[in-house]
């Protein structure tokens, strides 16, 4: 996975000082891959000012130059797609949203091409069968299924290529916050930071035992921050400016991928790179799908609703999570439609003025306290006592949501605003995201590639 996203960010960045001899060469080194369940949403391509959902994925099939020291000799036979990461480049190229779904993830399968001739799925089972069912394209057609979202492309690496491409960059820092020994991934390192290469850094992402909390959760978790050490190292000065460790990386990450037929050649990957040159490691944001342990203590289920956020963010090409709102003053807002409660009076003069607003407003999340004809009729107002902060910061969230300047006044004398709906509210509100953490984004546990961690 290190290979995958260090590749495409250095493509990216190195793509205008790449002569086009290189630039061939290097799409000639990856592996093309035609599957019969992958059902393309775009078959020309990445297009300039559309967004781009690729999915990767990292194999755990031991065959071949992968076969030997990796342990569970029972899956030799086949391969899951024991990583899977989608991927959301933004339409104006500005950013991008990796999101993590965990391997065990209990989900229904959607029916695929078996592997072995036939047909297979359209059941319950663990989100990673579906690699081994029917290669990436069923892994690609199970997510489609399971989220609404489009896969323009998709890109596997295995053991063999994460190892080359972070030999190439000479090692990745990682940090590590007590002595850690797990004999199966064969990691033996001491607390502290070190620079990790080869057998040793995929060990690091692969224990899952002796780190955290033995889960494939926790070690997703640790896999992200690696990605984010990857990508920081893969973009740093250091090696953009030295041309033949750039080449080098840039031929292990080439030589690391198999990728569909759309993404596998030259005009796609120039095309994707000279349009994403801005994307920054402070631009890149990781995230697991929100979810819950199953009883059985073995599978984990999405939360939709919080799962929904995050597809949605993707669908509509929206930043993920959703930057703070800033009031009228310029300053954060602070407290959320679902922290605030509202007495609602109809100033307008009009029958069931109130009742409208209020129904408006429960459907935002706000509570309606009560509904009463205003004193006088005039034009729309909030009201709320200055002495009290509480109201002062629901005013302020409410004047955003309606447009209407808040006005201070010891005449409040409930613990809740006033809402005083005059003949000209146009009965719409603008969404407000308060500068603390949604549910989802705290259950998705979001970070940048641009963030320090250290791993438990």
């Amino acid at each position: 996975m290190a290979a995958i996203l260090s590749s495409f960010v250095l493509l990216a960045t190195a793509a205008a000082g790449i002569g086009g001899h290189y630039a061939n060469s290097l799409t000639d080194n990856i592996r093309i891959s035609t599957d019969g369940n992958f059902q393309p949403a775009n078959t020309e391509g990445p297009i300039a000012g559309e967004p781009i959902n690729i999915l990767l994925m990292g194999s755990d099939t031991r065959q071949g130059k992968n076969s030997k020291g990796y342990g569970n000799k029972n899956v030799l036979e086949g391969a899951r797609s024991d990583t899977t990461i989608l991927l959301h480049i933004s339409g104006d190229r500005s950013r991008a949203f990796a999101v993590s779904i965990p391997r065990d993830s209990l989900v229904t399968l959607p029916t695929c091409k078996a592997t072995g001739g036939g047909t297979d799925g359209g059941y319950e089972t663990r989100f990673n069968e579906a690699f081994d069912i029917g290669g990436p394209g069923c892994s690609v057609k199970a997510v489609q299924q399971l989220t609404g979202i489009s896969i323009d492309h998709y890109v596997v690496v295995d053991f063999t290529g994460f190892k080359e491409v972070i030999n190439a960059l000479d090692g990745v820092e990682v940090c590590l916050k007590k002595d850690v020994f797990d004999a199966e991934a064969k990691l033996d390192m001491k607390a502290g930071k070190h620079v990790v290469k080869g057998e040793e850094a995929l060990a690091f992402v692969r224990a899952r035992k002796a780190l955290g909390d033995g889960s494939d959760i926790s070690r997703i978790d640790r896999q992200q921050e690696f990605l984010s050490a990857a990508i920081r190292k893969a973009t740093s000065v250091g090696v953009l400016t030295n041309p033949a460790q750039l080449l080098s990386v840039l031929t292990a990450g080439s030589k690391s991928l198999t990728a569909d037929p759309g993404l596998a050649e030259f005009d796609s990957l120039k095309e994707l790179a000279l349009n994403a040159s801005a994307v920054e490691p402070s631009s890149i944001t990781f995230a697991t799908v929100p979810f819950t342990y199953n009883d059985d203590g073995g599978t984990v289920s999405w939360i939709p609703s919080e799962a929904d956020e995050l597809w949605t963010a993707i669908k509509e090409d929206q930043p993920w999570p959703p930057p703070p709102t800033n009031g009228a003053d310029g300053e954060p807002l602070v407290m959320g439609p679902d922290e605030i409660s509202i007495n609602v009076e109809n100033a307008s003069g009009l029958r069931g003025s109130a009742a409208r607003a209020s129904r408006l407003l429960t459907t935002e999340e706000y509570t309606v306290v009560s509904e009463s004809d205003a004193k006088t009729e005039g034009p729309s107002a909030i009201l709320y006592n200055p002495k009290r902060p509480d109201q002062v910061e629901a005013a302020r969230t409410l004047g955003y949501a309606t447009g209407i300047t808040p006005t201070a006044t010891k005449k409040v004398k409930s613990e809740y605003i006033v809402f005083q709906v005059g003949s000209d509210f146009d009965y719409e509100l603008e969404a407000v995201v308060p500068t603390k953490p949604t549910p989802a984004a705290e259950a998705a546990k979001p970070r940048t590639a641009a963030e320090v961690n250290c791993s438990s």
